[in-house]
């Protein structure tokens, strides 16, 4: 595959929500996981010259309208990109196309939750900009069916990843062990978690945002901070389960996607995993043999 000028390997720009300048240079160091860059710093070996982008409009200054305008400049600030990955869906593909590059890819993490609190005009706009993406990619065969029957755009599935040399199982360090509830999503469940740790009277540590905890009670011997992606490892190792409670399917925050880098990082560390049965999960896992 060559580039749409016809010389050299072809020129893919990776968008995200946030910057990754930082992160993409602690995972050149090991210092991180590479996951959330959806790969694209392994593709430099397949000869595509892969970058990463940080939206022009929100590089240096937040706010509402330059959070909702940055999609609209993205295709003249991608130059000779021959395609833009992303999960940024709502104008960027639409815009691409009527300029006529780059070709997006949009990666589904939470729009079917997104299109179900959605206003009308909000759908109507949705839906035409994926209907104009290059591709969509949801991340398992539940979300890509919804999402079909939601917006009428055709996508694919291709199931996410983590980076196991970075989670990979490794002696447990000492102490008591304890159960470790993790992840950062709006739909997280920790007080349902709390109240069960509460009667099993067992040690728990919780891996979160304070966001994430505003109005749980925690109970005695359970700890809850912010941790780094070494720290997270190390509670990995030491735990005797990893929990990730989540709210029911169709909870309006957060993302039918979450909870997925969390099972995943249990699973490449070799830990016991208990996860609320959200349908996405089940192209991962299967109930009383990978989880429970």
């Amino acid at each position: 595959m060559a580039s749409r000028r016809g010389s050299g390997p072809p020129k893919v720009a990776f968008v995200y929500p946030n910057p990754r300048a930082e992160l993409a240079a602690q995972v050149a160091t090991g210092d991180a996981p590479d996951s959330t860059l959806l790969g694209q710093n392994h593709l430099a070996a397949l000869g595509i010259d892969a970058r990463l982008h940080d939206p022009a409009l929100t590089r240096r200054r937040g706010g509402r309208l330059r959070w909702n305008l940055r999609e609209v400049t993205l295709p003249w600030e991608l130059g000779d990109a021959d395609v833009a990955v992303t999960p940024l869906p709502a104008l960027f593909p639409l815009v691409a196309r009527a300029r006529r590059r780059p070709r997006v890819v949009v990666v589904n993490y939470g729009l079917c939750t997104i299109w179900d609190r959605s206003s009308r005009a909000r759908r109507k706009l949705l839906g035409a900009s994926l209907r104009s993406a290059a591709a969509v990619v949801c991340l398992g065969e539940w979300q890509r069916e919804r999402l079909e029957e939601q917006t009428g755009a055709q996508a694919t599935t291709a199931l996410l990843g983590i980076d196991e040399r970075y989670f990979s199982p490794r002696p447990a360090p000492g102490g008591e062990p304890y159960v470790l509830a993790v992840g950062k999503d709006l739909a997280r469940d920790y007080a349902t978690f709390a109240e069960a740790v509460r009667q099993l009277g067992v040690r728990a540590e919780i891996a979160a945002y304070p966001r994430n905890l505003e109005g749980v009670r925690l109970p005695p011997g359970t700890r809850a901070q912010a941790v780094s992606p070494a720290e997270l490892r190390d509670l990995y190792a030491g735990a005797a389960c990893v929990v990730v409670p989540q709210r029911r399917q169709g909870y309006p925050y957060g993302s039918e996607g979450g909870g997925l880098t969390s099972l995943l990082e249990t699973l490449a560390m070799g830990r016991p995993l208990v996860a609320t049965g959200r349908p996405i999960l089940h192209d991962y896992v299967t109930h009383e043999e990978t989880a429970l």
